[in-house]
């Protein structure tokens, strides 16, 4: 189905909240350009920037649009960049999709892997620099979730929960992300339960990949990592007993539908699980993911999610309505910015 002006219109009009969005791929392009330029990358050519850095198609298993995410975690090589793209993904996402509660999420380990001269401290107070601009320029509330990646050890992804809790007045929560096919998430069940513990939100990655059984991550993450949230979790839809788990627990997925199709998690938008789990009784939200690398907003997954899994605008609303209600900002913070006009 093709939208119509006025049904754009009607979309852009809608105050929306985005609960899942990793900060450092959600960079404008021409900062990115900009970055890859000033250290040397060959990137003359559209196609030739295209090649090195965006994701416009299909490309098969997660692990390797993952592993394609690392040229963009290269040319991140300061702090200052860090606090201009922050603010930038804040604006971006106010003017051109109507966000006014925004999440933002950050594994420290990943960007201070390639870039040991930057400092864990001095990365945070950078992207809260960039946030407090945006938040002072445009009615939006801007949260952030620290990520511990599932490739590294849990002695190491420990520090990074104590980074989180130390600086608990930054972060909103926890997330469990990377490649989900390859490493299991129980090892780091005692680590998300101190973090639950200590006050945060818990949100983890899990039944992302099209692969028989990976529903049982989404299992392990409400049952045993209390998960408050779970990003992505289309693959629910291969259990209906996980189906009924997130129901009868009010697990909300964060679910972000041209990342799964970009990621061969879905085999097409129109078949993309969105509308069987939102029928069947899922909180199901709508995201963006990586939508630098991805060439997409949040404006553009509702209106694809409006055309190929026909959402009318009730539902669109009522979407945006479950992603205020369970994102982890303060109350207060989010009404001040919410407006239903």
């Amino acid at each position: 189905m093709d939208l119509d002006a006025t049904e754009r219109a009607a979309i852009q009009s809608l105050p929306k909240v985005e609960l899942h969005c990793h900060l450092e791929l959600a960079l404008r392009q021409r900062t990115l350009r900009e970055m890859a330029e000033s250290q040397g990358f060959d990137i003359l050519s559209e196609q030739a920037f295209s090649d090195a850095f965006l994701i416009q198609k299909p490309m098969g298993a997660l692990p390797d649009v993952l592993h394609k995410f690392l040229n963009t975690r290269d040319v991140i090589n300061s702090e200052a960049w860090m606090e201009r793209i922050a603010f930038e993904v804040c604006e971006d996402m106010y003017v051109h999709s109507n966000v006014r509660i925004l999440e933002l999420r950050y594994a420290p380990s990943f960007l201070l892997d390639k870039h040991p001269h930057m400092r864990a401290d001095r990365l945070q107070e950078a992207i809260h620099r960039g946030v407090a601009k945006a938040e002072a320029t445009y009615p939006i509330a801007v949260g952030l979730i620290c990520i511990l990646q599932r490739t590294k050890s849990v002695a190491e992804n420990a520090s990074w929960v104590d980074f989180a809790l130390d600086h608990r007045n930054g972060f909103v929560a926890l997330d469990l992300a990377d490649n989900e096919v390859d490493f299991d998430p129980e090892p780091f069940i005692p680590l998300f339960q101190r973090a639950k513990k200590g006050g945060l939100g818990i949100t983890i990655h899990a039944g992302e990949p099209l692969i028989p059984g990976i529903s049982q991550n989404i299992r392990t993450a409400v049952e045993d990592m209390g998960a408050d949230r779970v990003g992505h979790g289309l693959q629910a839809i291969q259990d209906p007993e996980v189906v009924r788990l997130l129901i009868d627990q009010k697990i909300p997925l964060e679910m972000c539908v041209t990342s799964n199709w970009l990621t061969g998690a879905a085999p097409s938008m129109a078949l993309h699980p969105f509308r069987k789990l939102l029928e069947s009784g899922v909180i199901v939200t709508i995201n963006t993911d990586d939508p630098g690398i991805m060439c997409t907003d949040l404006q553009r997954e509702h209106e694809l999610v409006a055309e190929h899994q026909l959402i009318n605008q009730e539902q669109l609303t009522q979407c945006n309505q479950w992603s205020k209600e369970f994102s982890f900002i303060d109350e207060r913070k989010k009404n001040a910015v919410w407006t239903t006009s």
